[in-house]
């Protein structure tokens, strides 16, 4: 019987990570259905959505606990899916402390998935301070109102620059 799974992988990077984890994968007749490495300075974290043969899983991840990163894991459950709607939002403001926290309460609060974030501070010498930039994906459900969403991260600042588009 398949099952999927989701494999988390943290650890320093490592040039090829992605092809050993590939390759023990295929050598269980596993498949890799999703996936997303990414690197920050000299580390990387990664998720890997793999479907194999449930006798097969307990040795796939031995495999990868032989690599130096660490390794979690979870069963996915098949469940029914309501199709979400996909938007993209972008958040530009003057960088201050906690910014990430608030925008990321207010989301909640309106109940929108995360599905990818990227955020980033970036030095301005020339005005002498530092700015805040932000990109997200997200999932939203078919009553979703983006007005009512964009008048509540306007109150986090006057500041903020905010824009949602369809995928």
């Amino acid at each position: 019987m398949n099952v999927q799974i989701l494999i988390t992988i943290t650890g320093p990077y490592q040039v090829n990570l992605v092809n050993v984890l590939s390759e023990k994968t295929h050598a269980l007749d596993g498949k890799w259905l999703t996936s997303k490495i990414n690197h920050i300075e000299d580390y990387m974290a990664g998720l890997i959505k793999v479907e194999l043969d449930l006798s097969n899983v307990e040795a796939l991840l031995d495999g990868f606990k032989d690599l130096p990163i660490s390794v979690n894991w979870v069963e996915l459950k098949r469940l029914p899916k309501e199709k979400p709607n996909h938007l993209n939002l972008s958040i530009d403001a003057k960088d201050r402390p906690g910014l990430v926290n608030d925008i990321s309460k207010i989301l909640s609060e309106y109940s929108v998935k995360v599905e990818n974030m990227e955020c980033n501070r970036i030095g301005l010498p020339a005005i002498g301070s530092t700015v805040f930039t932000s990109h997200f994906q997200i999932a939203v459900s078919d009553a979703f109102e983006k007005k009512p969403l964009i008048t509540s991260l306007q109150e986090i600042s006057n500041d903020l620059v905010i824009d949602i588009q369809p995928v």
